[in-house]
Parts: structure tokens; sequence; C-alpha cells
């Protein structure tokens, strides 16, 4: 059965090496927002702090008793910094609102005026995001929309995080059957125990170590998808049961990183982070058919080697280069 993965890997190689140079840890682009008095007491200071990537224009919609009067814009490595000073004509109401023009998945917000002191988790709506001036209510949801919502997120952020797709896809060229069955169920059990102890603060650990952990998880896995082409007896430890449930609890302190941007209803807990697993479980699932159904096409080819011989080794290579790069990212250092 070890060829009924290939096609998938040659899709997924196309797919990466377009990707590279802008893949992330996950699907969510998080920005950090501030909202404060300017200089003068008399309007409002407001930063966005966001990639770069993202970063197509600056245009806000503020009130209509508000008007932008200075924008400035600032680049530091990955990310930039936009500064907004804003003037209104009168208090601002209960309801009022900035509107970013960015396609973000999630973002904080800071607000410390003389109006409101608060902070809070924000989620996107279409390709915008609207940023609360006043403190509003905690965020609730009805049962329906929890699983609605949350179900999807779940889904999102293991077909668009990348790296833990690769992760997936080393396994899926690792083993088949029942082995594979047993591999994927104990990354699935790893990565959803850290993801309910990281939301519940039981297991806190800097995100930057987790980001740099998870992308050599996967050239060590893909190392081990070689070995096992080229037959050999002896097999590095990382094709154990524990050493997968070991990488499943790193990544899910990278999805529980990703569920604190989106936010938790405080009414559903519970089952907001029931069905943001629910929904990585699925999306695992249907990634896992279309490795499946596709590499079908290719079992009786001569490609059937090469391809998968050469889509482990760029996801290998992709992996360490993810791990320089995100360390290089963090000014070198890992906190």
């Amino acid at each position: 059965m070890s060829s009924i993965f290939s096609l998938c890997s040659a899709l997924i190689f196309s797919l990466l090496m377009l990707l590279a140079g802008s893949a992330t840890a996950d699907v969510f682009n998080a920005a950090e927002f501030r909202l404060t008095d300017d200089e003068h007491g008399d309007g409002y200071r407001f930063t966005a702090q966001l990639p770069t990537s993202v970063a197509v224009t600056d245009i806000l919609e503020v009130p209509e008793n508000c008007q932008v009067e200075g924008i400035n814009q600032q680049r530091f490595g990955a990310n930039t910094l936009f500064t907004y000073d804003i003037a209104c004509s009168g208090p601002l109401a209960d309801d009022a609102v900035i509107i970013t023009p960015w396609y973000l998945d999630g973002g904080k917000l800071q607000v410390n005026t003389r109006d409101d002191q608060f902070a809070t988790t924000l989620k996107r709506s279409l390709n915008t995001m609207e940023i609360p001036m006043r403190k509003a209510g905690p965020l609730t949801l009805s049962a329906e929309e929890t699983v609605k919502r949350y179900l999807w997120q779940g889904m999102l952020h293991i077909w668009f995080g990348w790296d833990h797709l690769a992760f997936v896809l080393c396994l899926c060229l690792l083993a088949s059957g029942y082995r594979l069955l047993g591999l994927i169920s104990t990354f699935t059990v790893g990565h959803s125990l850290t993801l309910a102890l990281s939301y519940f603060q039981v297991v806190q650990v800097p995100i930057a170590p987790i980001e740099v952990l998870i992308a050599l998880s996967i050239s060590l896995m893909a190392r081990e998808a070689i070995m096992r082409m080229g037959d050999q007896q002896k097999v590095a430890m990382t094709a154990s049961i524990g050493v997968v449930v070991l990488f499943g609890l790193i990544h899910g302190l990278g999805f529980a990183s990703a569920l604190s941007e989106l936010g938790v209803p405080q009414n559903e807990v519970g089952l907001a982070l029931l069905f943001f697993n629910v929904g990585v479980e699925v999306g695992q699932v249907v990634f896992i058919g279309l490795v499946y159904l596709v590499g079908q096409l290719l079992k009786d080819t001569k490609a059937d080697r090469p391809v998968r011989y050469s889509a482990l080794a760029f996801v290998g290579t992709l992996g360490m280069f993810w791990v320089i790069e995100r360390i290089n990212g963090f000014g070198g250092g890992l906190l």
C-alpha cells in the first residue's frame, strides 16, 4: 500500500514550492492593535502591527464623527507597524468601531483611553476586522453558532497551517494501513491534550520555541520516511508511537496559540474547544483521504519512488528552512 500516497506527495511538493516563502505556522495571520489617547488628550492614537504580507493598504474606516489626521508606516522585519492619529468631534458612541482593510484571522486589542481600559481578542469578518473603540461585553454565542464556527476554524487551521499539514503528509508517506491509523491517532491524542491544557493555562510555554520545534519535527519525520524507503532494518526513534505523541503535544501548543487569537465564547468554552479539535481531525481525515484516492493513480507507475523521495526531501529541507527562519525571526532568541 505504500504507493497509494504517491500522487499527493507530488501535489504537495509543487504546492509547497509555491508557498515556501510565505508559509507560516498557522492559518491565522494575527495582529496586535492598540488604542490610546493622543499626546494632546483630545483625540486618539491607533497602532496596528501585522504581517507585512497582508499590509497591502493603510486605509481605515472610522466612525462618522471621526477622521484620520495622520498616518505613519514602519517596517520591522516580517512585520509592519501602522500609526494613525484620529480626531473626533464628539464623544464616542458605545458601538464605535474602526474597520481595518487587512485579511487577518485574529488579533489582540489593548485599549487605554479616557473612555475605557480593556483588552480583548478579535476575529475576522470577511476581509476586514472591526476594532471596538469602547468596551463591549464578553463574546457569547449560541451552541449552534459555536459548533459551526469552531468546527470550520479547526478545519481551516489544518488545511492552511502548512507546517502541520506537512507533518501529516510525512506520516502518510511513512506508514500505511493500521500503522498509519495508529500514528495519526497518537498524534491526535497528543495535540488534543496540550490544546486544552494550554488554553486553560495549566501549561504555559512561549510560542517562539514551539514554532521552531514544530518545524524541526517535520524534518525529523521526513528523514524517517526516507529511511523507510531505503528498507533499512534499523529505523530511527522518530518512528515510535511515543515520539509521535511527543510531536503531537508540541503541535497542540501551536493549535492553542491560534485558538487564543481567535477567541472563545465564554458561555460555551468546552463546546468551542471540542469542536475546534473535531474540526482539526476532520481536516486531517479529508487530507489523508485525498492522499489515498489520488495516490491510487500512481501506484503502478515508474514515477512512484522518485516522486515520493523528492517530495520527502523537499519537505525535510523546508522544515529546516522554517527552523532557521523562525529562530532568525526571534532575533536569535527563543523567549
